[in-house]
């Protein structure tokens, strides 16, 4: 679901990213619609960044309790 969710948001980053390019070359970046894209693209990637931030330290939580909870083999051995 993650993956989805990363992979969708990059794709509108890149939508987004292009459409203020083109309007920035038409009409120059002070443009007050050039600037709401700008702002709207930095809400997007603060977005992705926070998602994949949260997916790596999930990851790694998940890693070190199951390095803390390993249960190694222990060998028994019967003395007569």
């Amino acid at each position: 679901m993650v993956f989805g969710t990363v992979s969708a948001l990059r794709e509108t980053i890149d939508e987004f990213r292009q459409s203020m390019y083109e309007l920035a070359k038409k009409k120059g970046i002070s443009d007050p619609r050039v600037i709401k894209i700008s702002q709207q693209l930095d809400g997007k990637i603060i977005m992705l960044q926070k998602i994949i931030y949260h997916s790596q330290t999930l990851s790694t939580a998940k890693t070190l309790y199951h390095d803390e909870n390993k249960i190694e083999p222990v060998n028994i051995t019967h003395s007569k």
